[in-house]
């Protein structure tokens, strides 16, 4: 298969669990995003956003789901915010928020691999959080639109899923699954749906290992020089919180920032 493949599977697979995720969740976020001080971050978030200072800067949010973390970056008092995402039933709910929210907040159906050159250098903050590595069949070309997208002295902020969990299996604990080095991706069909397991997402879909070492690599290679990393035993991703009551575990997450050198 060719990336534009899996990137078609993995659309069809997100738009399946639109319609979950809403059931689930649609009603209360349509609440509480009317808040003025709504807002999702956990203490990282806050730590890290506190330090790189959101006041009046552009923001993008790479793979931005149904947009409720990037109305908590907007009412954190950023200036222009975009989000985007592969799924247009997503981002239909996105925007449905954001009208909720009060707030103004541009909301794209894109693959990112296809953002226009127009986006280039527009923005001072590019934000990327809970699983987006893994359902991205490309980092170098990531980290490439990452530094296209940066202004000069722009920063990115990931705040992600440590690679090393695609070595475990969530329901069989640290028994070792597959190789951290790991090259092929996972492909799943007919699995529970991580927020509801409740309910199956039967699409086929396309999850792509990478090592801590390409995301760390990919920033250096593409002028973007880290300023803080930090790896936690707290998980996520909604996926792995078993892990967390471990007294044995593995790192769970970690938090990146790396600043665009020219």
């Amino acid at each position: 298969m060719q990336s534009d493949d899996y990137i078609e599977a993995n659309r069809k697979m997100w738009n399946e669990t639109a319609g979950i995720h809403a059931a689930r969740t649609a009603a209360r976020y349509a609440e509480r995003v009317k808040a003025p001080d709504f807002s999702t971050f956990d203490e990282v978030e806050q730590r890290v956003f506190s330090r790189i200072g959101l006041k009046d800067k552009a923001v993008i949010q790479l793979a931005c789901n149904n947009g409720r973390e990037l109305i908590s970056v907007k009412k954190a008092g950023a200036g222009r915010c975009v989000g985007v995402d592969l799924s247009d039933k997503f981002i239909a709910q996105a925007e449905e928020l954001g009208r909720l929210s009060g707030v103004n907040i541009e909301f794209v159906c894109s693959n990112i691999y296809d953002l226009p050159r127009e986006m280039d250098g527009q923005f001072d903050v590019v934000y990327i959080t809970i699983g987006v590595c893994g359902w991205l069949p490309d980092l170098e070309g990531l980290f490439e639109l990452v530094s296209r997208l940066l202004k000069a002295g722009g920063q990115l902020f990931m705040y992600e899923m440590h690679p090393i969990l695609d070595m475990f299996d969530a329901e069989k604990g640290l028994a070792v699954q597959s190789s951290y080095f790991r090259t092929d991706p996972f492909r799943d069909e007919e699995e529970p749906d991580y927020l509801d397991p409740s309910q199956t997402v039967k699409s086929v879909s396309y999850w792509f290992p990478h090592k801590l070492s390409d995301v760390i690599g990919g920033c250096l290679r593409h002028g973007l020089q880290l300023t803080h990393f930090e790896e936690y035993d707290h998980d996520i991703s909604a996926v792995y919180a078993a892990f967390e009551s471990f007294e044995m575990k593995p790192p769970l997450s970690y938090s990146l920032v790396a600043r665009k050198t020219a």
